[in-house]
């Protein structure tokens, strides 16, 4: 199978040798990799674009600024056309030496059924690696994927049919919050297979530069909770949902039906009419602790 990565890149010279060369590094060795470039040109460019005069399998790109989430998206599209799965890569993650195979394996066999893998990471720090994110233990669903996402683009790969059905709706998904997430609702709301390996297979760099953080433990974890009253949750779902709408005909009946309930039940007059609609309704959070917050911000109207 062949996995065409993309790799997006902005403005930072760090770490990005050491990604290149774990993917150099993986087992399976039946890939080639878009570097995408969004950001201006810096010491980074000059080393991404030495990769490429090293290894045949990498080219570069440089694409117009707009985004993480349009450059991983758009990404897609300038993949070669014989590619039969779809990656991302982050700039400063280190992968496993196996991931591309757990993930090659875990999608063989799905046909024109599309399919996504997803997988926890290991977190690393300067002091190495402190731990691991969480281990989900519900199913992944459209439910859940309405409210929470459990599969982070560093770990996602796609497989043929999915690839095919990202890069259709890439444009459509413009103003999303984050293209993992996206893809997320999009694969599992069209009745797609979600298949989340719970072995690390990522070292996920934290930095003061990251985009997005691990966010999953102490003071990131209650800054991300104290950013729900500041509506940041409620606009990142309002944004999804659009996007959802724009591909309403490709959702199976019954997530068509989930999504419209899910909307009322946002709409819906008063705290406690609010939470009565939401709980009617299969979506739930991961963690117990987790969907309480949620419940929480249902009521006060912040989800």
């Amino acid at each position: 199978m062949k996995v065409g990565i993309v790799l997006g890149l902005h403005d930072s010279p760090l770490w990005i040798t050491d990604q290149i060369r774990s993917i150099q590094d993986q087992s399976h060795t039946d890939w080639v990799m878009v570097i995408r470039d969004d950001g201006p040109q810096t010491a980074t460019s000059a080393l991404a674009q030495s990769s490429t005069q090293r290894d045949p399998r990498i080219s570069y790109r440089c694409a117009e600024p707009a985004g993480f989430v349009a450059n991983f998206l758009m990404g897609l599209r300038e993949l070669p056309a014989d590619c039969e799965a779809g990656a991302f890569s982050d700039q400063d993650d280190i992968w496993n030496r196996d991931k591309l195979a757990r993930a090659v394996d875990a999608l063989r066999d799905f046909g024109d059924q599309p399919a996504l893998y997803c997988a926890r990471r290991h977190v690393l720090t300067e002091r190495g690696i402190v731990g691991d994110t969480l281990l989900y233990t519900r199913p992944p669903s459209f439910a859940n994927a309405l409210i929470e996402n459990i599969a982070p683009g560093n770990t996602i790969v796609l497989n043929r049919a999915a690839l095919d059905l990202a890069r259709r709706t890439a444009p459509l998904a413009s103003g999303v919050f984050a293209h993992d997430w996206w893809l997320y609702q999009l694969i599992s709301g069209v009745g797609g297979i979600v298949i989340y390996d719970p072995e690390p297979v990522v070292q996920y760099r934290q930095h003061s530069q990251n985009i997005l953080g691990a966010g999953e433990h102490g003071l990131t974890w209650l800054t991300n909770k104290l950013a729900v009253t500041k509506g940041l949750y409620r606009a990142r779902i309002d944004c999804h949902v659009v996007a959802l709408r724009a591909v309403y005909d490709r959702l199976t009946p019954e997530n068509q039906t989930l999504l419209d309930r899910f909307c009322a039940a946002r709409r819906a007059k008063g705290p406690l009419s609010r939470l009565r609609a939401m709980r009617r309704l299969p979506v739930r959070r991961q963690g117990t602790l987790s969907h309480l917050t949620f419940l929480t911000a249902v009521v006060c109207d912040y989800a």
